[in-house]
């Protein structure tokens, strides 16, 4: 009942003297179709980049519980590692989206290259930095998980190949929002369903399931799939960022 709430509210405003000084409701403005088809061409791509990401974890998840609950156990430790450091190149990423915006409106496409470039190289100092932490921490941190000597055994490597996909992570993540500061995401969001679908989740599926390698062989298919993804939107990122040299 949204509607009618906000109905009740327009009338209330529309009645109340208080507000007619600042003439509230004096003009209606149209929508703005140009600048909605803008947002659309910008935002449907990044909803469906989002959903490729999520599908790809999920059914990677739904194909790994089959071998188990001790291997599902490991498998949903090494998701919320993986998520978790996640979260630090995604704010860079973010972060840089918002500076290079800014600096791309102001007319400087060059300062908004270096932050994308900066953006990146960060990501991928605290992306390694991270990845040794869990490399060399694996036992420790799956012991902080459970207790459960079954589990333990499978998320102690399992954490380790978080570790390798972690950087490629890093990179993926700060190169993908620093585009859609630039108003790139139709190539990104195809680069994704290819990678992630196709190489992440498909060749899972073979490594995992085909050839029997379990909770590893999604994990490796899903390294190689993040790898790719990362490598490719970050070569697309530096040349359509390349700023011609004056003559």
């Amino acid at each position: 009942m949204n509607w009618a709430n906000g109905l009740l509210a327009w009338r209330w405003c529309a009645r109340e003297p208080r507000y007619r000084e600042f003439h509230v409701f004096a003009r209606f403005s149209a929508p703005r179709w140009a600048a909605i088809r803008d947002f659309l061409k910008l935002g449907l791509p990044i909803g469906a980049t989002f959903l490729v990401d999520v599908t790809a974890f999920t059914f990677m998840a739904l194909f790994i519980a089959q071998f188990g609950p001790a291997t599902s156990g490991a498998h949903q430790i090494a998701a919320n590692l993986a998520t978790v450091t996640f979260m630090l190149p995604l704010s860079l990423g973010n972060a840089a989206s918002v500076l290079a915006g800014r600096a791309l409106g102001a007319g400087d496409a060059l300062q908004a290259r270096r932050v994308g470039i900066v953006c990146l190289c960060t990501a991928m100092l605290f992306g390694i930095a991270l990845s040794v932490i869990l490399w060399l921490g694996a036992p420790l941190i799956a012991r902080g998980y459970t207790n459960d000597s079954d589990v333990y055994a499978i998320a102690v490597p399992l954490i380790t190949l978080v570790a390798v996909y972690h950087i490629a992570d890093a990179l993926q993540a700060a190169a993908v929002n620093i585009l859609r500061g630039f108003k790139r995401s139709t190539v990104p969001m195809l680069v994704y369903a290819v990678a992630l679908w196709g190489i992440g989740l498909a060749g899972g599926y073979y490594l995992g399931i085909v050839r029997s390698m379990g909770a590893h062989g999604f994990w490796i298919a899903a390294i190689a799939g993040i790898a790719v993804a990362g490598t490719l939107v970050a070569i697309y990122f530096l040349r359509i960022s390349r700023v011609p040299k004056p003559h």
